[in-house]
């Protein structure tokens, strides 16, 4: 009976080295990591539970390759000794300079809006307020946390515009009178029935009406969309053997029109080149 009861004591005890011996081939690493402590980071939107030997957060970041920015954010702080239960959490910093431009309310001075020359037009002279505002803005992971407003400025900007408009006054196309070619030219006038004038057609085959001028075409190309001071919207159709050079001759009603126009000085903005007027 004793020897019976040795024998099966051996036999348990060897059973138990094998058992162990098989867990520990089919753990593999896992006795280090039962060695180990653990750390629950969470970093870059991502969370993930690293094993480690290192002792303080430091020792974890420079075994784990990670690299903070100048002004990320650690928590817990490098020195903290890591154990079983640490937590950590990475916040990614980052500062921008961002500046605003916002346009007021335009302000009209002068409008005039009318069909008299070949198409509805509308022309407007004024001014705007562009304010440029300067902030500093601090980001942590993405978010806003904080914005600093460093200056403000206010400039006034001057505006003068022509507006091409259809027939119910909607918005065609808009031109920068500011940034177009102006030519300071000597104007007349000139009407059908007038003794000097040979046609009712201009050079381009257009009946003659108000809104259509006849230039010299080195100076102003034939079929330049023009605005003349004054006189409005026009449409370079016509030439003539006496318009040459800074010369223009406006196609008017009458000999009553004609003298307000005649051996003037006008300012005459150029447009762009189109097919129609």
């Amino acid at each position: 009976m004793p020897k019976h009861s040795s024998e099966s004591s051996h036999v348990t005890r060897r059973n138990i080295v094998l058992f162990l011996t098989v867990l520990l081939f089919l753990s593999g690493g896992s006795v280090y990591y039962w060695r180990s402590n653990s750390v629950r980071l969470t970093a870059d939107g991502k969370t993930r539970r690293i094993f480690t030997k290192a002792r303080t957060m430091q020792e974890f970041l420079d075994a784990e390759k990670i690299v903070l920015g100048p002004e990320d954010l650690l928590t817990p702080p490098p020195e903290t000794f890591i154990d079983s239960k640490t937590a950590a959490k990475i916040t990614r910093v980052v500062h921008e300079t961002i500046v605003e431009v916002s346009t007021g309310t335009p302000t009209i001075k002068w409008q005039v809006q009318n069909r008299q020359n070949l198409r509805r037009v509308r022309v407007q002279r004024g001014h705007s307020t562009i304010s440029t505002t300067t902030n500093h803005i601090t980001r942590h992971d993405g978010l806003e946390v904080s914005r600093t407003q460093t200056t403000k400025k206010k400039k006034r900007v001057t505006f003068y515009t022509l507006t091409l408009l259809d027939t119910n006054g909607r918005l065609v196309k808009e031109y920068d009178l500011l940034k177009a070619k102006v030519m300071y030219m000597r104007a007349t006038g000139y009407y059908v029935g007038e003794k000097y004038v040979p046609s009712d057609t201009t050079f381009l085959g257009h009946k003659l009406r108000r809104g259509l001028v006849a230039v010299d075409p080195k100076v102003i190309p034939l079929r330049t969309r023009l605005y003349v001071e004054g006189y409005g919207y026009a449409y370079a159709s016509d030439t003539g053997s006496a318009i040459k050079k800074n010369r223009i001759d406006l196609a008017v009603k009458d000999k009553y029109e004609e003298a307000r126009f005649n051996r003037h000085n006008v300012p005459v903005y150029l447009l762009e080149k189109a097919k129609t007027w």
